[in-house]
């Protein structure tokens, strides 16, 4: 166990069970399994343990299995009562317990499980001062992790991580001996940081993490986290490797039967096929889901893409009222101006921005601080005020390395000096359109490419022309050179016979070709082209 060998450990404990039975061997397979994410032998486990722990009157052990188990319930199988059967019963047996970290625990659980940012708060408070007054690194270490997200919940963001920061010293430099408080702590940090838009912070914290792993023989301890991984990916512009994430944790998922411990992968992987064009899809994956808080801002995204303008606005204005006035908020207030240009409501969207705009004062976040200035750009009075606020975002989301978030604030730059400066929005557009195509992000290379046609751009034919067509567009090239329909092409690439006929015409616009029988053509005879241009080897 000490060791993660977790396999190997399974097999010891299950060994030396078949000769006699003892609460640790019970207890120390249930670990093991979590480990090796059988989530149901787990618990069985685990609840072996701890009726074997009360007969033989060790409470304090069975306290700890029993704030386990509540967790468990709610985390990964989702059901509420049987969590708080739990923890009741954790404090029932505490009441009888004198003072020590047992005590620290239960607050520490019921901090986690009935997250409200003020009790949160209190709770980790007390665990923290009772970890350090018994000397017990594990529960500080975790009370510290608890504290800093509360904090940044309630919008004290610089407080709020120094309190994670101190839990990651904690948990890496070997103060912290349970390997699973080791991935609590790494796990608390990672929602905070991906909660907070803190991409930058996320990553340093990461290579210290995987070096620690490394280090000590560590499998994976996070791997379970892969919407929070995919989250870092994604706003990478690594949109492939992000998907590798989601797809396997929602298959995961699928084939456990649990529910997801944080933001659902469906959510997140429903948002990266919105980058990459991809409605159908992004609205299957939704079926099901769009009820979650965690899917509300994806669901409207869907509804957006769809032209459902009022039940986007509807879907983010109710998780608005759910996360108030944190940094959760930000991006609902950046879709939502989306939302509102779209609808012709320029004073809305303006109000939006300016509520962007004081949350990003208040927190100084710098992610929020670029989308406030991308909102701002979005919706001035003046074109020289856009301009200035536009080529803020872009400045910005640069040094945040968010090149697809960048790419927009270029998209909209493009927008607004393409009448008065065409060469410099020309180039903004074609340097959007090659970062989201290398990307493959369709929808934003689409915006881009179109503000490079409007503008007159180099009438490109033949296999030069292909570095305007996105990755999408390239696959509806080649089953053009196969001569099939708009609905068989809609039908091989799992979308719409509208959406095929959207991307049929943008091939034929970008490569100036005049009907199906020339694209048919084209693709036959630059076909090794097409297949080249894949994104990032231009």
């Amino acid at each position: 166990m000490a060791r993660g060998l977790w396999a190997a450990a399974v097999e010891v404990f299950e060994t030396a069970l078949r000769d006699h039975e003892a609460p640790e061997l019970h207890d120390g397979l249930g670990r093991a399994l979590w480990w090796l994410r059988d989530i149901d032998r787990a618990i069985a486990e685990r609840e072996a343990a701890y009726a074997a722990f009360r007969k033989r009157g060790d409470d304090a052990q069975a306290v700890h299995v029993a704030l386990w188990l509540a967790r468990e319930y709610l985390e990964a199988v989702g059901n509420e009562p049987v969590s708080r059967g739990w923890l009741a019963r954790a404090e029932g047996i505490v009441e009888d317990l004198p003072d020590g970290p047992e005590r620290g625990w239960l607050t520490l659980t019921r901090g986690r499980l009935m997250f409200d940012p003020s009790d949160a708060f209190d709770d980790a408070q007390v665990a923290v001062r009772v970890g350090r007054d018994s000397r017990a690194p594990d529960l500080e270490a975790t009370g510290l992790a608890l504290r800093g997200l509360a904090q940044i919940a309630r919008g004290d963001v610089d407080a709020g991580m120094s309190s994670l920061d101190e839990a990651m010293v904690a948990a890496t430099s070997g103060e912290v001996e349970d390997q699973l408080v080791f991935g609590d702590v790494c796990c608390l940090v990672t929602r905070a940081a991906e909660g907070s838009g803190d991409v930058t912070r996320l990553e340093r914290w990461n290579e210290i993490v995987m070096s620690f792993m490394q280090r000590t023989g560590h499998p994976p301890l996070l791997e379970f986290c892969g919407t929070c991984c995919a989250e870092i990916l994604l706003a990478n512009g690594q949109l492939d490797e992000a998907e590798g994430w989601l797809t396997r944790t929602l298959a995961e998922l699928e084939g456990r039967g649990h529910r997801a411990r944080c933001i659902h992968p469906a959510a997140k992987l429903a948002e990266l096929r919105l980058l990459q064009g991809r409605v159908e899809e992004a609205e299957r994956l939704l079926h099901g889901f769009d009820g979650r808080p965690d899917a509300l801002r994806a669901s409207a995204a869907v509804h957006l893409a769809r032209g459902d303008t009022a039940v986007a606005a509807s879907l983010i204005h109710r998780r608005l009222a759910q996360v108030g006035d944190s940094l959760l908020a930000a991006p609902l207030l950046t879709l939502l101006v989306q939302v509102q240009i779209a609808q012709g409501d320029r004073a809305g969207a303006a109000s939006t921005a300016d509520r962007l705009r004081a949350l990003a004062d208040r927190t100084r976040w710098p992610r929020t601080v670029a989308a406030a200035m991308l909102a701002t750009g979005r919706t001035a009075s003046s074109s020289q005020d856009a301009r200035a606020a536009l080529g803020d975002a872009i400045d910005r989301y640069d040094r945040l390395s968010m090149p697809l978030e960048a790419a927009r604030a270029r998209i909209g730059f493009a927008e607004v000096v393409a009448g008065d400066d065409p060469s410099v929005a020309m180039h903004e557009a074609r340097v959007a359109f090659e970062t989201s195509d290398a990307a493959g992000a369709t929808a934003l290379a689409d915006r881009a490419a179109a503000i490079v046609r409007d503008l007159g751009g180099p009438a490109r034919t033949g296999p030069k022309a292909i570095g305007l067509l996105t990755k999408r567009e390239r696959e509806v090239l080649t089953l053009l050179g196969e001569g099939i329909t708009n609905a068989e092409v809609a039908a091989r690439l799992y979308i719409s016979t509208k959406t095929a006929e959207h991307h049929v015409g943008n091939v034929l616009a970008k490569l100036h070709l005049r009907g199906r029988a020339e694209a048919a053509a084209f693709a036959q005879r630059h076909a090794a082209d097409i297949v080249a241009r894949e994104p990032g080897q231009r």
